[in-house]
């Protein structure tokens, strides 16, 4: 396997090979963070066109460098990520006459094409955002994974078509604006994230994961591979699933410990890292090495006592690092250049701290994020949720406007706001509200309104819907395919490469995705028992574990923002809102001026504030 990396390039290129040459080497050192084991690019004047890789080399350390190519020199390659099929996949080309000069994974991406085109997306299993440039064909093909694990980021310019890992090195090329794309921030403002195709940047976009693009003969054309869909099948007895589930699992596990270097878990004490973390070490042929944060000053959080125990269970090597608040002032800066676009959805100072005591030790690591959208772990996800559709059919929608724009209290404020939406599908969206157009408008500085798509990117796609039977899977399929790729995963991916880091997660592979399909909702949740099915194989847990209830990792925004953190709150957003500033200085000054009321969702919305603005000050404000 590749390992993960950092990839860019450039097609259709108008500019001379030597400015070609010039912007891949400040896309590769914008990069270098992702990959610094091996750095490379190459420019194909007669293509025009040029690829670059920065890679963190994890499997098959001598022969994997890229950009790879086929054995005639027709299709060259470069990959962030790792394709678990492989090996079966390198065998099925080998039978069809198809000769291998290294052992890494990415070479079969390259056989593969030649096989198939762009048919061979549906044959791999792995994560990765990936380019194939076709010299035959003169075409370049971009593709991102299934569940969007892996990034990729591309923009239309007057110089050229460019891609990359991240949206700074397209930024670096100094071939297109670095402007803020304010349908973007509106909708991320909204959800907390900001779904793809849309990025925080004018004229950069992101691919959504199941689909690809090509570009050939200055034409940018979009294709879909796979979508989510789920299926109805046989109904099967209860053991027969839960022995289905620990199988798919395990094997998910096994071929996400391989690897040429040694491999950490990220623990908590919940019940997804435990599972992982138990099977791994099982399987792994060595001492485990896991990973946890804890939080010395906020006992109410501090999951300390479950990761230590379950550390002792599979008797691994344990490492801990301690959250302070006094850190955060330090952090922040960092975290908001390296995510790239505000996110708000995700504790990305926390996912950075850990992977910084990861990347000590090890540089891969494998953790259990999907298992909650795959298997209904949250708690909005409930029975008890479908009080609020039941109100739906009886209170009149234009009752329910006034308090949904104005209510302030979290649940009363959901609720009224879930009662106001247009359409189901709009209520459910509603549960990711973090501020109303109303809040919005009041925040902004006038000069910053502009285009206001609010929660609409949200809405599933037709072929995903078409598939849902009922409003668990409707929910479900929200999370899988908005909140997790696009929040979840982009913080996961952004901190754990700002320190080099590959996180791993078995519960994305396909078949563990491809089984979750097509099971019965009843099998997923069971009244208020989230993830029954799950549940099941946690009894072999210690006690401590199994009889656990889902917690979390998150921020501890209210004691921070509350407390000892007030005075830098309140000096980071005046200082950074003069005249012209991003946000309404007046608006700000008011609020910042009253005592502090505690309520966790004004809490919560100085903290999204406070991760807008550290975004602006690194990419907009300070250019």
């Amino acid at each position: 396997m590749a390992g993960m990396c950092g990839i860019a390039g450039i097609a259709d290129s108008r500019i001379s090979p030597e400015q070609c040459a010039g912007a891949l080497d400040r896309m590769k050192e914008a990069l270098y963070h992702r990959g610094p084991d091996e750095v490379s690019s190459v420019v194909f004047p007669g293509l025009r066109a040029g690829l670059a890789c920065c890679r963190l080399a994890i499997v098959d350390l001598v022969t994997g460098s890229q950009p790879i190519s086929s054995e005639d020199g027709a299709v060259h390659v470069v990959c962030n990520g790792e394709i678990y099929n492989h090996r079966e996949l390198r065998r099925l080309l080998e039978r069809k006459g198809h000769r291998f000069r290294s052992s890494t994974d990415v070479e079969v991406i390259a056989h593969l094409y030649e096989e198939y085109a762009t048919d061979c997306l549906a044959h791999l299993n792995g994560m990765f955002g990936l380019a194939i440039l076709d010299g035959r064909r003169r075409r370049l093909v971009l593709a991102r994974d299934r569940c969007g694990m892996k990034p990729l980021f591309h923009a239309v310019t007057p110089h050229g078509f460019l891609f990359a890992s991240e949206p700074g090195a397209l930024l670096a090329t100094g071939l297109l604006p670095v402007e803020p794309d304010w349908a973007g921030l509106d909708t991320g403002l909204a959800a907390g994230f900001i779904p793809a195709p849309r990025s925080a940047f004018r004229g950069i976009e992101k691919l959504k994961g199941g689909d690809f693009l090509v570009v050939d003969e200055g034409q940018v054309r979009k294709g879909t591979y796979w979508r989510l869909r789920y299926r109805d099948e046989p109904r099967r007895s209860e053991r027969e699933y839960a022995e289905e589930f620990e199988s798919r699992l395990e094997d998910a596990v096994k071929s996400h410990l391989a690897a040429d270097v040694p491999v950490g878990i990220f623990i908590s004490g919940g019940w997804d890292s435990s599972l992982v973390a138990w099977k791994a070490a099982r399987a792994y042929p060595g001492r485990l090495k896991t990973f946890s944060i804890v939080f010395p000053e906020h006992p109410r959080m501090d999951e300390r006592p479950y990761s230590r125990r379950m550390a002792e269970f599979i008797g691994s090597e344990h490492h801990e690092v301690e959250f302070h608040a006094s850190a955060i002032p330090q952090l922040l800066p960092k975290v908001a250049r390296h995510l790239g676009e505000p996110c708000f959805t995700a504790p990305a100072l926390l996912f950075y701290q850990l992977s910084w005591l990861a990347s000590a030790s090890v540089k891969t690591v494998v953790g259990g994020e999907g298992s909650d959208e795959l298997f209904a772990g949250y708690g909005w996800l409930q029975s008890l949720t479908d009080v609020h559709y039941r109100l739906r059919r009886i209170v009149p929608r234009f009752l329910s406007r006034y308090p949904a724009q104005r209510v302030r209290s979290g649940p009363w404020r959901r609720l009224w706001r879930v009662l106001a939406a247009k359409d189901d599908l709009s209520a459910d969206a509603e549960w990711h509200r973090c501020f109303t157009s109303r809040e919005k408008d009041q925040w902004f500085s006038p000069n910053h309104r502009s285009e206001r798509p609010d929660l609409l990117p949200l809405r599933l796609d037709p072929e995903t819907l078409g598939t849902c039977r009922g409003r668990l899977q409707r929910r479900l399929a929200l999370e899988f395919t908005r909140r997790l790729p696009e929040g979840i995963l982009l913080t996961g991916d952004r901190m754990s490469m700002a320190h080099s880091l590959e996180v791993r997660m078995p519960f994305l592979d396909y078949g563990m995705v491809e089984f979750a399909a097509g099971l019965p909702s009843d099998m997923k949740r069971r009244g208020r028992q989230e993830k029954y099915l799950e549940s099941l194989l946690a009894a072999q847990l210690p006690p401590e574990i199994a009889r656990r209830k889902k917690l979390g990792l998150a921020m501890p925004t209210l004691e921070c923002l509350a407390g000892p953190l007030r005075g830098f709150v309140r000096e980071f957003l005046l200082d950074s809102n003069g005249v012209g500033g991003l946000l309404n200085r007046q608006k700000l000054e008011s609020w910042l001026s009253r005592p502090p009321s505690g309520r966790g969702q004004e809490l919560r919305a100085a903290w999204s504030l406070m991760m807008l603005q550290a975004w602006w000050n690194e990419y907009i404000g300070g250019r």
